[in-house]
């Protein structure tokens, strides 16, 4: 492995770090879809994470879409309130907005709910959607009828369809698809659409080196679908990517529910990532009906 650079100094992540991260996501099971290398590593340029070694432990200093940047809780468990005093001071000297951002409510409680240096406060935009695996891989019941009738109409409407994994030669289909997607529905209004965009083919051109598994859906012989995901805990899968021709009505619902019944029958739960505070995704990723949102907290000097 690469060796960490000391605090002050910063590199990227890289692909070479995949091991020493899987190994402290593994031992610290998370909730929070950021705490998983394939999120970080597909991100990293368009987060522009990059990393040190502070107080024995991993801090991530990463970049917003509205390009100001922020850190990461640190990875570890040394000298903790020590290590955010630095975290903060480094992002005051360096005259940037001084944050601590997608806390998990386990750190807020163990490490700043009594400070008294440090206020919170949730981030609605950036709470993660979970769902029970079984109900979206079988849409049962009235609550996903809507659903059901959309995948219904899909299988009627188009026959010749076909769910695959995503294998080395679906990728070039796969990455067009992308880039048909973005040309419909990237906007510089909506960074977080770019971002992801570039992200996903950023991802896509890594699958062999990650742990991530695709699924796809091809209509005619074409990837019309794709979807990327992969466990995040013992008991959860996340997944990264959801991309769909919208010209195939019912298609976002055939690979939703596929995806997990062929990819993640052994999970309970499948955290969807957040909104980003985008009215549009929201109102979709509540339509699917979560059993429970994973809150994430951002922390600030109370001074």
């Amino acid at each position: 492995m690469i060796p960490i650079p000391k605090y002050p100094e910063f590199r990227p992540i890289q692909l070479e770090d995949r091991q020493r991260f899987e190994g402290i996501f593994k031992a610290m099971q998370p909730e929070i879809s950021e705490y998983n290398f394939t999120n970080l590593f597909m991100f990293r340029h368009v987060h522009e994470y990059r990393i040190s070694e502070l107080n024995g432990n991993i801090a991530i200093l990463a970049k917003s879409y509205s390009g100001r940047h922020y850190f990461l809780p640190p990875l570890g468990e040394n000298m903790v309130p020590e290590t955010i005093d630095a975290m903060i001071e480094h992002l005051k000297c360096q005259g940037c907005d001084q944050k601590v951002a997608i806390a998990s409510r386990e750190f807020i409680d163990k490490y700043i709910k009594d400070s008294t240096k440090y206020a919170f406060e949730y981030d609605e935009d950036n709470a993660d959607y979970v769902y029970s695996a079984s109900d979206l891989a079988t849409l049962p019941g009235r609550k996903f009828h809507d659903k059901k009738n959309f995948l219904n109409r899909f299988l009627k409407s188009y026959p010749n369809h076909e769910y695959r994994r995503l294998t080395a030669e679906l990728i070039p289909q796969a990455k067009e698809l992308v880039v048909r997607w973005c040309q419909e529905k990237c906007s510089l209004e909506v960074p977080s659409t770019v971002g992801e965009t570039e992200a996903t083919l950023y991802a896509l051109d890594n699958m062999d080196n990650l742990s991530s598994i695709g699924g796809t859906v091809l209509v005619n012989g074409k990837v019309e679908a794709l979807a990327i995901g992969e466990p995040l805990n013992d008991h959860t899968a996340v997944v990264h990517v959801e991309k769909a021709n919208s010209e195939f009505s019912g298609l976002y619902q055939f690979m939703a529910s596929e995806f997990i019944a062929q990819e993640f029958k052994g999970y309970e739960f499948v955290n969807r990532e957040q909104d980003l505070g985008e009215p549009n995704l929201r109102k979709s990723k509540l339509s699917y009906n979560p059993v429970k949102m994973v809150e994430k907290y951002t922390i600030r000097p109370k001074n």
